[in-house]
């Protein structure tokens, strides 16, 4: 078939824009001030309009040139049934285009050859309004803040329902790129382990400095299996009590309770964490945070304020199995299984230690307690020692100087020395506490070892990933979330700050990165 030459319809757009800036350079030269923001606007709404149109005359001449007959998968040509609409609202405005329908006689086959090979949408929206809502929705403090923000930056945007609908669905999506990809690898290092154990390869070849492993949880609300609010939500009058506005709960699980000043004892009976309300309803559950990264990556970006320059974060909020595997990758991935030495920070949970000394067994393992929660240890059993907060401090202050310098066993005697000086039963449990906690993790406290190694001492990072990818979004006051809708919002934010695995769940954007 004949190709038609370029008509330079698409060019016939342009003209709106030509006379705006005409219409403003004869103000302008006719003495007429404007201000810099308004023309700023008019331009941008003019430049808008034209890109619009511009996109649906390109679309257009294309679709007419798509040829009438296609081959068909089985083998037999497909032929044109007529063209038919696909409109779908983009960046800048709804667009519609005529395309042909193909049919296939031999195997019944229908379908838009023209949608695929131009990436129409399927629904109502293109990937960029989608992805722009994930990226806003994640990063704002609520959905009906990102479609706010959206509709002012770019005049289109889904209503609050389809933001949360989406993030819920490719927050699922971003998982599964990460699992895939997790279990490739972990299947790889298997291979690669029963390989070595036969004698047909070498271990990996080590190469200097250390690598950094830290996993910690932190808590979110979410309703209990079962026991959502109903989606409907009956009107109360202005004086009725703020447990009836509570009702209100998101598709995908976001839940933001309105503050209101209860007016009755009602009131307070009928909110969710009232005396005889819907606590019942409510759990805290845990998200597992995980995060790798070189010891080199680690440096000051200003006086007392550490950055990560390169670092790889893992999420789960059920699967705890998959979730290990993830974080192997990422240490892979971050180049730690290479290094001379594994570090791995931590608090005390026998969990955690277990299950990374299973998982990381070929690596060299040096296992550091965070000493700010060897720390907090101490100053617990200070308190109950003591009592009162201005001799806390003072008893407090040498112990902890002590697991500074590494004299845990110094510290141990000490304790020894305090217990038959005390007592109390209460004073003694908490020193009896204290003691048996130090015993079992002393062999993870050599600090000044640790410091001149340049090894990090405290899970700073881990701590920071719980505020920054979860407590910022998932923890604001009020909010109550599904399992699905949490777990979703996560692996999303999760996706956004790794950049790699946002870009695999959206390939558009490499796209217009490398434009």
């Amino acid at each position: 078939m004949r190709r038609p030459h370029a008509t330079g319809k698409a060019l016939e757009a342009v003209k709106p824009l030509m006379e705006k800036l005409a219409a403003l350079e004869k103000h302008a030269l006719e003495g007429h001030a404007m201000s810099v923001v308004a023309m700023a606007a008019e331009l941008a709404a003019t430049g808008r309009d034209v890109a619009r149109e511009a996109m649906t005359l390109i679309l257009e001449q294309a679709a007419r040139a798509q040829p009438s007959s296609v081959p068909c998968s089985c083998g037999e040509p497909a032929v044109s049934k007529g063209f038919e609409n696909n409109s779908f609202v983009g960046r800048f405005g709804r667009v519609s285009v005529q395309r042909r329908r193909m049919e296939c006689a031999r195997c019944d086959k229908s379908w838009f050859p023209f949608d695929a090979a131009w990436g129409l949408p399927a629904g109502e929206y293109s990937d960029d309004v989608r992805e722009a809502t994930d990226r806003l929705s994640c990063r704002l403090s609520s959905f009906d803040e990102a479609v706010a923000e959206l509709q002012y930056l770019w005049g289109v945007a889904p209503d609050g329902s389809t933001a949360k609908r989406w993030v819920g669905a490719d927050g699922v999506r971003a998982d599964a790129i990460v699992k895939a990809d997790a279990e490739a690898r972990w299947e790889v290092y298997e291979q690669g382990a029963i390989a070595e154990a036969r004698g047909d390869k070498r271990g990996p070849e080590r190469t200097k400095g250390f690598g950094v492993v830290e996993v910690d949880g932190v808590h979110a609300l979410t309703w209990k299996p079962g026991r959502e609010p109903r989606r409907k939500v009956t009107p109360v009058d202005a004086t009725a009590a703020a447990g009836a506005a509570l009702a209100i709960a998101s598709e995908t699980g976001e839940r933001s309770i309105r503050h209101q000043a209860p007016s009755t004892l009602s009131d307070v009976q009928g909110s969710p964490m009232g005396p005889k309300g819907r606590s019942d309803r409510i759990q805290g559950r845990e998200i597992c945070m995980g995060i790798a990264y070189l010891g080199e990556a680690a440096c000051e970006e200003s006086p007392g304020r550490g950055a990560l320059l390169e670092r790889r974060y893992v999420t789960t909020l059920n699967d705890r199995e998959g979730f290990w595997r993830k974080l192997h990758a990422a240490a892979a991935e971050q180049g730690v299984l290479q290094r001379e030495a594994l570090v791995r920070v931590s608090d005390a949970g026998t969990y955690f230690v277990e299950q990374s000394t299973e998982l990381f067994c070929d690596q060299p393992l040096v296992g550091i307690l965070d000493i700010q929660h060897g720390n907090q240890h101490v100053w617990e059993a200070g308190h109950k020692i003591i009592g009162d907060p201005k001799k806390t401090a003072a008893w407090v202050k040498p112990r902890t100087q002590d697991i500074w310098d590494g004299k845990v066993g110094d510290l141990i005697a000490d304790l020894s020395t305090e217990r038959a000086r005390r007592k109390g039963d209460t004073q003694r449990e908490a020193i009896d506490k204290l003691t048996g906690y130090l015993e079992r993790n002393k062999h993870m406290m050599d600090y000044p070892t640790y410091r001149a190694a340049g090894y990090p001492i405290a899970s700073a990072a881990i701590e920071s990933a719980n505020k920054r990818l979860a407590g910022r979004r998932c923890k604001q006051g009020g909010m109550i979330w599904s399992e699905p809708g949490l777990e979703a919002m996560v692996n999303l934010r999760v996706a956004f700050y790794n950049q790699d695995t946002w870009q695999h769940l959206w390939p558009h954007t490499v796209t217009r990165a490398a434009a």
